[in-house]
């Protein structure tokens, strides 16, 4: 008899829930967007409440799919947006918004702690987490609360447990990569006891069991893992040979480097990819902060389509010359983090038409990942021989090739399209004994196109210098 695991995975945009058969094949998913709120310029918030009755909706919906009971489900595993961060009390109650990653409250606090020896960016938890203890302190609800990551959040609901996997905590600022814990130093900084934080675990072991009303029925949370390095394991990008990128509302480019913290290109930065059997393996990141939120910008800011997928017959039409777009929208991140900086159209003629925009956008949005994937690969001594693809914009084939085309390697589309929700099953189904062992997973991976690069490199060089002219432009001005 087959067996059967659920990843939940919760993104920034939405949460989606997928059941993966024994064999690797998805079987059932479902997916709902989730609000973001802008109160003020560079805050950005998300209700918890709204997270978590939306997880157990796209559940229920993923079971209906796959023709599936809860309780024929091994395991579920969960995989998560990163270093965004909220409170709750100890009867589960949410004290805070969920505070985005993008947002950039904390920005000048971030730069006094810089300024102490810190490495803490706007896009980290670590600051957030000091402006939600003081926000509590200020109402008179500190004694008791809890902070955490999305994935503690859903843990502490679904099973009453405050943890969080080395993944995920890597990812906000407070770890300390070689005590393999919270950084002691940075939280007396910034006044953060012990007992607010949650207990970092290994990434594929059970962590308790989940009440039997919140998914509808007992099951092992045999997972928890930040989605990006998810993906990664379940892409089986799992040595310097490969690497992946995901296209999702950001863009990540990761690496795996082994047992030891490696050290990137200008931008770039180390993180715990995941921790199986009290291993931990690492890899590299390089974030372009704006990818898919950049092809949104075409339906939503400037309107030239009506449904996302007519982006790509759009920007196959224009043009391959004249105009070009930094789809800087939210900032710069790799190699030059610059969270201030904003998009920029040129090239502009009394004969660009709308097409013209949409395949200088997509050519933008490769561009930067292929800014960011160079700055990973100096980690090596040579590009990795193929990069892994996943994400909602990887469907877009235009993308895919002007990727290859750029960064002068093979792209191979994954079949499965949510890499993170994938890697959390397999980890998931690791911890329950579904798979015996992490060699048993390479087979479960499948690709479903390889784009190859087109240009010559001759002509793949020259059309890279000319964007880091561009680009150079971009982060040296005021805009």
């Amino acid at each position: 008899m087959p067996e059967f695991v659920a990843a939940i995975d919760l993104g920034t945009t939405g949460i989606k829930a997928c059941v993966f058969r024994d064999d690797g094949a998805l079987v059932g998913n479902a997916y709902q967007e989730i609000s973001i709120r802008f109160p003020e310029p560079g805050l950005v918030e998300q209700d918890a409440a709204e997270i978590w009755e939306t997880t157990g909706e796209v559940v229920k919906r993923a079971l209906e799919a796959a023709s599936l009971k809860a309780s024929g489900l091994k395991a579920v595993g969960v995989a998560s947006q990163r270093s965004s961060i909220m409170a709750w009390n100890d009867r589960g109650e949410p004290l805070s918004p969920l505070i985005g990653w993008q947002d950039t409250r904390t920005r000048e606090r971030c730069a006094e702690l810089m300024g102490e020896g810190f490495y803490i960016t706007p896009m980290m938890a670590a600051s957030k987490a000091e402006w939600i203890i003081k926000d509590l302190e200020g109402r008179g609800l500190r004694d008791g609360a809890r902070l955490g990551t999305p994935d503690s959040w859903l843990a502490a609901k679904l099973c009453g447990v405050h943890v969080t996997d080395h993944s995920n905590a890597s990812s906000t600022g407070l770890y300390d990569h070689f005590q393999a814990g919270w950084d002691q130093a940075l939280m007396g900084a910034l006044g953060l006891e012990a007992d607010l934080l949650p207990e970092i675990v290994d990434s594929s072991t059970v962590v308790g069991t989940t009440d039997g009303d919140a998914l509808g029925a007992e099951l092992p949370l045999a997972a928890m893992v930040a989605d990006q390095q998810a993906s990664l394991f379940g892409l089986r990008c799992t040595d310097e040979q490969r690497a992946k990128v995901s296209y999702g509302t950001s863009a990540s480019v990761n690496m795996a480097t082994g047992p030891q913290v490696s050290v990137g290109g200008p931008g770039t930065f180390p993180l715990v990819a995941w921790s199986v059997g009290g291993e931990r393996t690492y890899c590299i990141e390089g974030q372009v902060i704006t990818a898919g939120a950049a092809v949104q910008w075409l339906r939503d800011g400037l309107g030239v389509v009506k449904e996302l997928s007519e982006v790509e017959a759009l920007a196959s039409a224009g043009v391959d010359e004249g105009v070009w777009v930094i789809p800087a929208f939210q900032g710069l991140g790799t190699p030059a983090a610059k969270p201030e900086a904003r998009a920029v159209i040129g090239g502009l003629s009394g004969g660009t038409r709308a097409a013209d925009i949409a395949r200088a956008m997509i050519d933008g949005v490769a561009h930067r990942i292929a800014d960011a994937a160079e700055s990973v690969w100096e980690a090596r001594s040579a590009p990795p021989d193929s990069v892994r693809a996943d994400g909602g914009a990887s469907v877009n084939d235009l993308l895919l090739q002007r990727q290859a085309d750029l960064l002068g390697i093979p792209v191979e589309r994954s079949s499965v399209s949510d890499g993170g929700a994938l890697g959390a099953a397999m980890m998931a189904g690791l911890a329950t004994r579904v798979w015996a062992d992490a060699a048993e997973l390479d087979g479960l991976w499948k690709c479903e196109r390889t784009f190859a690069p087109r240009l010559s490199e001759d002509e793949r060089l020259e059309r890279r210098a000319v964007w880091k002219q561009r680009l150079q432009k971009v982060i040296d001005s005021d805009l």
